[in-house]
Formats: structure tokens, C-alpha cells, sequence
């Protein structure tokens, strides 16, 4: 079982490096511009709304937030990705953390083809579609 843990400052560069593997594992259209990217994961790991777990190969990383519909709180993951089988660890690290906090949703993005979560209690909401 992988070890899952917070993720403090010291971690920053690691996880950027595995933000750059998500974008290429999932085709992302745009590229990581490494010094935003740092920025944000470490405003997320300061941040009392934010937090990061990291296992030895893995990270995920979300905030609550409100909608413009309504003001309870969504936990609204801004990145999840592992190569060492930690995935669904981290996952439900970040569910229960969602919990304790009072999320009324959690929300995920995967890629295009990624794997189907209706096995664990999620069901398919929106789509995102881009344009370059």
C-alpha cells in the first residue's frame, strides 16, 4: 500500500514534473509553464481551502469552492495523477478530506479516454470541450 501524505513545499517540484507526465498521458492541448504551475500547487498546499497529497509516484491536488449557483462548498480537483498504483489511494484521501470539510459535491476531470468512475459512486456531469 502506498504511503500517502500531505504535501509541503519540499514537494513542489516533484509534482510539477508529474504535471508535466498528466499532460502527456492525457494529451493535454496546452503546455505546463513550469513557474505558474509551481505557483499554484504551492498556493494550493498554503491555501486553508487547498491541499495536496503525494504518494512516492503520484499527486492529487484540489480546493473547495463555490459555484455561480450556489454557495456550498464543491471540492474541485485540479490534478491527479499516479504511476505508481497510488491513484485510487489518493482519491479517497482526497474524498474523505472532501467530506470532513463539508463538500456537497466532489468533481473530477480524467482525460478523454479515461477510466470510467461510475464504478466508484461518480456519475458523468458535464464535458469540457476546448478550442485552439
Amino acid at each position: 500500500m502506498a504511503v500517502i501524505r500531505l504535501a509541503d513545499m519540499g514537494d513542489v517540484l516533484r509534482i510539477v514534473d508529474m504535471i508535466e507526465d498528466l499532460r502527456a498521458a492525457v494529451d493535454g492541448p496546452i503546455t505546463v509553464d513550469r513557474t505558474w504551475t509551481a505557483r499554484t500547487v504551492a498556493g494550493l498546499i498554503a491555501d486553508p481551502d487547498g491541499a495536496v497529497w503525494v504518494s512516492p509516484g503520484g499527486f492529487i491536488a484540489g480546493a473547495l469552492r463555490a459555484t455561480v449557483i450556489n454557495p456550498e462548498p464543491i471540492a474541485c480537483e485540479q490534478g491527479w495523477f499516479a504511476r505508481d498504483r497510488s491513484g485510487l489511494a489518493l482519491l479517497r484521501t482526497f474524498e474523505n478530506w472532501a467530506v470532513a470539510r463539508g463538500a456537497r459535491l466532489i468533481q473530477l476531470s480524467t482525460g478523454a479516454s479515461g477510466p470510467d468512475l461510475s464504478r466508484l459512486g461518480y456519475r458523468l456531469a458535464e464535458r469540457a470541450w476546448i478550442k485552439a
